[in-house]
């Protein structure tokens, strides 16, 4: 099953790159949106993993976006890089703009954490799925 998701992905460039936009839209309009406008929910308690699953998420597309765009030379560290300025940024923005909203140094050292797993995840797939014997096989299908 993620074989197959993770294929599909690959191969589908636009799909990757209308995700990863609308993705970080979607981030930057919820985390600049000033809390009373967010509402009440118990789901904030776990602010930490929703950063974590964030930013996870956006790295991983990023990461994928840029294996489809330069399928030879992936530059992990330029990925994890990108990845931690993005959440920095927004945890500055936070503190900044008058929205109601403070800077939180763990949030952003949990989007730094996020950001390196999802790279880790990237190399792991581009060994697997980004191989010559890959590539053929992709062909053949």
């Amino acid at each position: 099953m993620i074989d197959r998701v993770i294929l599909f992905c690959l191969r589908n460039r636009q799909l990757l790159k209308i995700l990863l936009v609308l993705t970080t839209f979607i981030i930057l309009f919820l985390t600049m949106l000033p809390p009373d406008k967010l509402g009440e929910s118990s789901v904030y308690e776990y602010d930490k993993l929703g950063h974590f699953l964030i930013f996870f998420g956006w790295t991983l597309l990023y990461g994928l976006f840029m294996f489809e765009k330069k399928r030879t030379e992936t530059k992990f560290i330029l990925i994890f890089i990108i990845g931690c300025i993005f959440g920095i940024v927004i945890e500055i923005l936070q503190g900044v703009l008058p929205i109601g909203r403070t800077m939180d140094i763990m949030d952003a050292l949990t989007d730094i954490i996020a950001s390196f797993i999802a790279m880790i995840l990237l190399f792991l797939i581009k060994r697997r799925y980004l191989s010559r014997e890959m590539e053929e096989h992709l062909k053949k299908i």
